[in-house]
C-alpha cells in the first residue's frame, strides 16, 4: 500500500461523544499518526427498532492517516482502540455506541471479504461519510464510481450541521495537546 494514497477512517460516537472521540482519536495518533481530522458534524440517531427511547445524536467525521498496514491490520488496530473504549457491538447496526472507527477509502484497494468492504459502500450513500471524506480528499477518485469524492458530497442537498466546539476539539490533537483531560 503506497502511503501517498489517502487512507480515509470514518469516526463517530454518541455515548458521552465528546470524551470518546477525543480518547480514540489521541490513541490512534500516537499509535498510527494523524495527518489531518476533518470537520465534526452532529448527525441524528437513526430510531430504535425496539423503542427503547430516542438516542442522542451522533458526531461524525473522518481522519486522514498513513500506514504501510495492509486493511484487514489496520482494521484490528482500530477494534483493539474500539474495545479499549468499552465499544459494545449490537445486533442492531445503528445502535449507540462509544466509539466507531472504520476504515471507509484505503487509497485504490478494493476489497469484499466478511470481515471489510473497501471502499465502505456507505460513501456513496450517507452524507455523514461523504462529506468529510471529501473535505480531507476532494479530488481522489473513488476507485469504484470513479468520480472524485467531492462530486459524491455534492449528491447531498442537505447539509450536515457543524459541531464547531468538536471539531476545535478534536483538531486541536494535530497540536499534540494534551491538555483536555476526563476524571
Amino acid at each position: 500500500m503506497s502511503i501517498t494514497s489517502p487512507i480515509l477512517i470514518a469516526f463517530g460516537s454518541n455515548i458521552d461523544p465528546l470524551a470518546n472521540l477525543w480518547h480514540g482519536l489521541w490513541r490512534l495518533h500516537t499509535e498510527i499518526g494523524l495527518c489531518a481530522i476533518s470537520t465534526v458534524y452532529r448527525t441524528p440517531a437513526l430510531p430504535d427498532p425496539e423503542a427503547r427511547g430516542p438516542s442522542p445524536d451522533f458526531l461524525n467525521g473522518a481522519v486522514r492517516v498513513e500506514t504501510l498496514y495492509d486493511p484487514l491490520t489496520l482494521k484490528k488496530v482500530l477494534r483493539n482502540i474500539e474495545i479499549a473504549l468499552h465499544r459494545v457491538r449490537s445486533p442492531w447496526h445503528h445502535a449507540p455506541r462509544t466509539l466507531d472507527l472504520d476504515i471507509a477509502l484505503m487509497g485504490h484497494c478494493t476489497l469484499q471479504t466478511e470481515a471489510l468492504i473497501l471502499p465502505d459502500p456507505d460513501i456513496l450513500h450517507r452524507p455523514f461519510l461523504a462529506i468529510p471524506l471529501a473535505e480531507l480528499a476532494p479530488h481522489y477518485l473513488h476507485p469504484v464510481a470513479r468520480v472524485p469524492l467531492s462530486q459524491i458530497a455534492t449528491r447531498f442537498p442537505d447539509r450536515l450541521t457543524v459541531d464547531e466546539a468538536a471539531t476545535a476539539l478534536l483538531q486541536s490533537i494535530m497540536q499534540g495537546r494534551e491538555e483536555w483531560r476526563f476524571p
